[in-house]
């Protein structure tokens, strides 16, 4: 099992966290939701770091026969420092006592810290046996490159089919080290604003944007064409004879929870509404509604995962952002149906206590198939078919004001507790009462003075 620590991380002062297929966070605006969802994200890309940096180094042999631990100190680390900075700042801008440590496994992790020299400098630092393997792989890397070398003419086709063959085979070796296969994508919150910025990209520079905005767009860029027939059709773009789930019913279910099919054409973007005679009414994407705009990209990223087959660690901010309760449900119920299909895992984080009560009701769904196997039939027919979330699975937590944590999976009611999230209504509830006596008691003193 996956874990991560983090000690003095912006609003973050102390958290330890296990890693499932199933994660929510939960909180005020400023406790820390966007930097623990950070954190984890840093930490899981350095797989594609570690991979691109293998095979760049077979492309070009950067260090010509020089010692490959030169080149895994001077350029790995320098690559992942200029990572945690884009995502975090810079040193000088942190507190001194920050630390975090992500454990892939018992003797594969990485930490970070800060050290003072002259300046202060983001330290990035390897487990033993981590260290190991990379500079084995290092050696691996320099050896192909060596004999390459070594061949006196190759055709292009073959070197970019050896370069794909390469990378390939880089990538399986580090998701075997980390013992990880999953690869990681973050769906940002905002994203009414990106589905507008892609639509203008010639107004934005990609420098002007932070990582994640700009991988995001880049994902959004390399898919959109696939649904230029619509969500109905973008199955024929992957096709496969086995899949584990109905095309047809899901694609139907997303154009449901649009209220529109989405298309892409000759670069624009359109929601087509049929209204009841059958017609199309095609309404461009930056006229859209700013719900269909935020959960458009969600919705969309996760059916592409799902039709590749792609094993993923999704990060999902604010799925609830401009939609009605109702449509939140269904969006959680999407998620989990994803990562059951998909053999996937997610981490949300969210505001909204509408997102946690629908957790735990899958949550309840899957302690209840777990015990009852012979219910599953019936459970599906209540919350809709591989929706259920596994309660070994899970792990749900409050950021408080005060950036403390508060495990919500209730061991002594085997659920997950939603009463620790909506004090708010508690609050109102009680002005409520003293609005209502107060005025009860005017009322009172106004009839008796009318006797």
């Amino acid at each position: 099992m996956q874990k991560i620590r983090i000690s003095h991380l912006g609003p973050v002062k102390e958290l330890e966290m296990d890693i499932k297929d199933f994660n929510l966070l939960i909180g005020e605006q400023a406790t820390g939701k966007s930097t623990v969802a950070k954190a984890i994200y840093f930490f899981r890309i350095i797989k594609t770091t570690l991979t691109d940096y293998l095979c760049q180094l077979y492309d070009t042999s950067l260090y010509n026969g020089n010692d490959a631990s030169k080149g895994f100190n001077n350029v790995l680390k320098k690559e992942l420092k200029s990572v945690f900075i884009s995502l975090f700042g810079y040193g000088w801008d942190l507190d001194n006592r920050l630390y975090l440590k992500y454990e892939y496994t018992n003797d594969i992790w990485i930490d970070v810290n800060l050290f003072e020299h002259k300046k202060i400098y983001i330290s990035v630092r390897y487990s033993q046996k981590l260290t190991q393997q990379i500079k084995r792989l290092e050696k691996e890397a320099l050896d192909l490159y060596n004999q390459r070398s070594d061949t006196t003419t190759i055709s292009l086709a073959y070197a970019s089919k050896e370069r794909l063959r390469n990378y390939d085979n880089f990538k399986n070796s580090v998701n075997g080290i980390f013992d990880d296969f999953k690869e990681t994508y973050y769906i940002p919150a905002g994203r009414s604003m990106i589905t507008l910025l892609v639509n203008n990209r010639s107004l934005i520079e990609n420098d002007n944007l932070d990582l994640i905005t700009r991988q995001f767009m880049q994902i959004i860029d390399n898919i959109h064409g696939a649904f230029s027939d619509g969500i109905r059709n973008v199955h024929k773009r992957y096709p496969d004879g086995e899949r584990k789930f109905d095309v047809g019913k899901t694609s139907e279910m997303l154009i449901s929870d649009l209220k529109g099919d989405y298309q892409y054409s000759a670069g624009k973007e359109y929601i087509v509404i049929q209204d009841s005679d059958s017609n199309n009414e095609k309404i461009p994407i930056n006229f859209a509604s700013s719900g269909q705009q935020e959960v458009l990209w969600l919705l969309n990223q996760l059916y592409v995962l799902m039709l590749k087959k792609e094993n993923a660690f999704v990060i999902i901010e604010e799925p609830e952002a401009h939609l009605y309760p109702s449509l939140q449900n269904k969006v959680v119920e999407f998620i989990a149906y994803f990562t059951n299909i998909n053999n996937s895992s997610i981490l949300v984080t969210t505001h909204s206590p509408y997102i946690l009560t629908s957790v735990n009701a899958l949550y309840c769904a899957g302690k209840t198939i777990d015990e009852y196997p012979d219910l599953a039939k019936k459970v599906y027919d209540i919350i809709g078919n591989k929706c259920d979330i596994n309660p070994e699975k899970v792990t749900a937590f409050k950021i408080n004001k005060d950036t403390s944590i508060q495990n919500l999976v209730s061991d002594s009611f085997d659920e997950i507790n939603t009463e620790l999230i909506d004090e708010i209504s508690d609050s109102v509830n009680e002005k409520y009462v003293e609005l209502f006596y107060l005025a009860s008691e005017k009322t009172t003193e106004r009839d008796e003075s009318d006797e």
